[in-house]
């Protein structure tokens, strides 16, 4: 005999004549009690249990296999509908496809021929050498000359604008290649 509820802990009251207990606050109630001396009741819900168990195992059974003769039944349906179709409109709908794929693609060039690079890869297109620590690169204006130790610093757009290079914060942040050439103008 339980004293508080399993599903609200509220406490309970004190059990019905079937042997039940239930809950004033939620509604829950306890299966009927079995008594130790009473083996045929025990008997009984076992049975009923095991076929409500097989009721449900069939029913879903049957609710299987009407969704695989529906799914069967939608695929013929659209092989005839298919079946139906013209080759001349069949034609014309994969060329209205192609042509709208073909419009989807990106047609500026400038962004592929500028691809993103890591700080690296940008020293080496800038004419350093990575291998060699003495290895300098130079601002377009001539200016500045700087090792790969020293362009690794760099943080700002205008510091690699210098070297003709821009710069993408949010690339770099996601640990991306984010150094690219500027567009020529």
């Amino acid at each position: 005999m339980l004293e508080t509820c399993p599903r609200c802990s509220n406490r309970l009251g004190p059990p019905l004549k079937s042997g039940r207990q239930v809950c004033a606050h939620c509604g829950w109630s306890s299966a009927a009690i079995a008594s130790h001396n009473n083996p045929s009741s025990q008997e009984g819900a076992g049975v009923g249990s095991i076929l409500q168990v097989c009721g449900r195992i069939l029913k879903r059974i049957f609710q299987y296999v009407g969704s695989l003769f529906q799914v069967w039944m939608g695929k013929l349906q659209k092989s005839k509908q298919n079946s139906n179709i013209k080759p001349g409109n069949m034609v014309k709908g994969l060329t209205d496809k192609l042509s709208s794929l073909e419009q989807a693609i990106p047609t500026e060039v400038s962004d592929s021929k500028r691809p993103w690079m890591t700080v690296e890869e940008a020293f080496v297109h800038l004419g350093g050498d990575v291998r060699l620590p003495t290895s300098i690169v130079h601002s377009l204006d001539g200016r500045s000359r700087v090792p790969l130790a020293r362009f690794r610093e760099y943080y700002s757009e205008q510091e690699f604008k210098a070297y003709g290079l821009e710069m993408s914060l949010e690339r770099r942040r996601a640990h991306k290649p984010w150094l690219r050439v500027l567009p020529q103008d």
